[in-house]
């Protein structure tokens, strides 16, 4: 599955049996994985899950950020209601944290339940859900994952021209910083295993997400490389912010470089 993937990097087989060996003689195990778009999140949750399974024997779930955005109709109502900026999916305040809070719960609780999914290429909510079944692991992946909020001192320089130009009175970044700070967003970070993939750089970035947007069904919402462009400025600020405080903070933190290999493995569980 890896090689299917296009992963030939051992650094990667070492992190996931790293992490798997935390997992053993538990019995119920959250992992949190983090890092910007196109970092490698999806595959490795589900590389982590097809080890987990296949070399010990352990049922793992997985759930991605992503299927929680709010809805198409649910967005536009906060660009209304909010800063126009809302009705662009990505940033804090776009998830409907309650939903997967609840799914969660349920999930610990050995309960069978149902959760969304998100089409990217339309935008929007499908409108079947799938179900997912209790699982003595569950694996949680998300770009802002075990992202922390910013000061009000860092909020007012913007970090680049959406900022600048699109949000020249503060309120939108004010209000995804005042989302992250909830307990919704920080009660689901707060993960039995903590793991973080730092990309080099906002392009590569830009290149590993117009990578995933080419790879996608024909749509309504597909984006061209002009709206790839923009689409990473609502992301780049608190994702600039992990990759300084993530690394130090997770149990697992990968080093990526430009051609998503991995050139530095840390954990405080290596012996």
């Amino acid at each position: 599955m890896a090689k299917a993937r296009g992963i030939i990097d051992p650094g990667y087989y070492d992190a996931l049996l790293t992490i798997a060996d935390r997992v053993l003689d538990k019995e119920f195990f959250t992992i949190g994985i983090g890092g910007a778009q196109g970092s490698g999140k999806s595959t490795v949750a589900e590389l982590l899950a097809l080890v987990l399974a296949d070399v010990y024997g352990i049922s793992a779930g997985v759930l991605s950020l992503d299927d929680f955005y709010k809805t198409k109709q649910e967005r536009q109502r906060m660009a209304a209601e909010i800063h126009p900026l809302f009705s662009v999916r990505g940033a804090p305040g776009t998830h409907d944290m309650k939903l997967m809070n609840s799914v969660v719960d349920k999930l610990k609780a050995g309960e069978i339940t149902e959760h969304p999914r998100f089409d990217k290429a339309n935008d929007d909510r499908c409108a079947e859900w799938e179900t997912i079944r209790p699982a003595a692991v569950l694996i949680l992946e998300g770009w802002c994952w075990g992202a922390l909020p910013q000061s009000e001192e860092n909020l007012v320089t913007p970090v680049n021209d959406l900022e600048r130009d699109r949000d020249t009175d503060c309120v939108w970044r004010r209000k995804v910083n005042e989302a992250l700070k909830t307990n919704e967003y920080q009660h689901a970070f707060d993960n039995d295993c903590r793991v973080f993939l730092a990309v080099p750089d906002m392009e590569a970035v830009y290149r590993w997400r117009l990578q995933q947007e080419q790879g996608l069904h024909t749509g309504s919402s597909k984006m061209n490389e002009t709206g790839i462009r923009e689409f990473i400025m609502y992301y780049e600020r608190i994702t600039c912010s992990m990759l300084k405080d993530c690394p130090r903070n997770a149990d697992v933190a990968l080093q990526l470089n430009k051609a998503h290999q991995i050139i530095s493995f840390q954990s405080p569980f290596l012996t």
